[in-house]
């Protein structure tokens, strides 16, 4: 009995510190970065609701802002309510609340079809990659989308696996709610991140008898009630005037014509994701071809099933954005968690179950990682020196973060000590992000956007005007 008391705790204590570990990357330095145009989209929009007291219809500088769905906006203009202002942290708080909600999903879920330690790597891996840092840090809709995307795809699975009917009415509810709120924090993406996929899946495993488990009355009316309200609501405000009009055509413009490539997005190549994938998914990208290869081989067994799912929710989402016309590379942001769960389950194996993976594997493994760390480390403070002295304290520091916390991790995974071993790598990649936020990004931004607006002024001042 105490030892199931026991094992209960250190449960509870890792979960804890998974969610603390998640709040930290998420949270830090959150408003120290200058805010890009977008963010501004959002809180200048959030900032005129509040004055305005018109919560239905968005304006941004006295122009209607019905471009994006409104779910960023009223979560601003919520927060900023009880804060008082409109500034960088209320901007971003939302998304660095979703962000840890994503991971906490993660958690959940995984845990339900792949056991406690391999959701525990997964959730670590996604809030250590560089994906969520950068959009748990910005004021877009990029982590709404995301994280909403991500409980639904989680819990539709869990849904169609579970045996007791009402764990999954419970599941397939919460998918079609995720669904719902993913479209109004950016409508129409889900359709094609979260329908693709899930059609894959089913066509190609034969899954038609799952169709009646997914509530598809209850679920498609929750889902049209959710996500069509507002665009219903503003069209009844604007009534049948010239703005109605040009709502049907913001929308229009949003959805099939930037689909088709027809805004400034259209002149990328087909491949223009495959970069993408492995910089959202740093550091752990040589972790994304195993992952991507995994369900192919019979060594997986039963976890071949949440593999194959996971990978069609990857791959659907990378092929159908690639398809489009239009890409930018926050496009296939949604589709990460499904890489992160993946090499989860990748890792757990390496780590501690080594039934894919031999020792002899996982140390060459290790000692490949260390070398391109160290080699990339010293590498960083040589070109720093020679093109940028001004950062080469920063840079040392960084790099010998970095050595140190790969050394150790290095030395204790050969003796065995596998669970600290992995913390350390964790923990270094966490104070490896946070400084590099804080010494590079942070001062970057603001010389950037400042020298952007010395630009636009000079184009529009004629030379010599006083």
């Amino acid at each position: 009995m105490e030892s199931g008391h026991s094992s209960q705790n250190v449960r509870t204590v890792t979960v804890l510190l998974v969610l603390l570990a998640a709040a930290l990357t998420a949270s830090w330095a959150l408003p120290d970065k200058a805010m890009e145009g977008h963010e501004c989209f959002v809180s200048v929009t959030a900032r005129q609701m509040l004055a305005s007291g018109d919560w239905i219809v968005p304006e941004f500088n006295g122009q209607m802002r019905l471009q994006k769905t409104p779910l960023n906006y009223w979560m601003v203009a919520s927060i900023s309510k009880l804060t008082g202002k409109i500034d960088e942290l209320t901007t971003r708080l939302p998304s660095m609340l979703l962000a840890i909600a994503s991971v906490a999903a993660i958690l959940y879920f995984v845990n339900q079809w792949s056991g406690f330690t391999a959701a525990v790597i997964a959730a670590l891996v996604w809030a250590t990659s560089l994906g969520f840092f950068r959009y748990s840090h910005s004021g877009r809709p990029e982590m709404s989308l995301a994280c909403f995307t991500a409980i639904a795809m989680l819990s539709f699975y869990s849904g169609v696996t579970e045996q007791n009917r009402k764990r999954q009415i419970r599941f397939m509810l919460i998918f079609w709610i995720a669904f719902s709120l993913a479209m109004l924090a950016k409508g129409p993406a889900p359709l094609p991140l979260v329908v693709v996929p899930l059609l894959a899946w089913i066509i190609a495993f034969r899954k038609f008898k799952t169709i009646p488990k997914m509530l598809p009355v209850i679920g498609s009316i929750i889902f049209l009630v959710v996500s069509l309200a507002w665009p219903i609501a503003v069209l009844m405000q604007l009534s049948q005037g010239a703005d109605a009009d040009s709502a049907g055509h913001f929308w229009q413009q949003e959805s099939i014509a930037r689909f088709m490539g027809q805004n400034d997005s259209g002149d990328k190549p087909l491949y223009y994701y495959l970069p993408v994938m492995f910089q959202f998914m740093a550091p752990w990208v040589a972790f994304v071809p195993m992952a991507l290869f995994a369900p192919f081989y019979k060594v997986w067994q039963d976890k071949r099933k949440v593999l194959w799912y996971l990978w069609i929710w990857f791959v659907g989402d990378i092929v159908i954005m690639s398809i489009s016309g239009g890409k930018r590379m926050h496009y296939i942001f949604p589709a990460m968690p499904a890489m992160a769960v993946m090499i989860g389950i990748l890792l757990e194996d390496m780590i501690f179950l080594r039934k894919a993976y031999d020792a002899r594997f996982v140390r060459n493994l290790v000692y490949f990682h260390g070398g391109i760390f160290a080699a990339g480390a010293i590498a960083a403070v040589v070109y720093v020196a020679i093109n940028n002295p001004v950062l080469l304290n920063q840079t040392i520091a960084i790099a010998a973060v970095a050595i140190i916390s790969i050394t150790l991790a290095a030395v204790l995974l050969i003796k065995n000590k596998k669970a600290a071993g992995f913390a350390t790598i964790i923990a270094g990649y966490c104070v490896l992000m946070m400084t590099g936020y804080s010494f590079f990004a942070v001062p970057q931004s603001k010389l950037r956007y400042s020298k952007q607006f010395a630009q636009t002024v000079a184009a529009a001042v004629p030379t010599g005007a006083d």
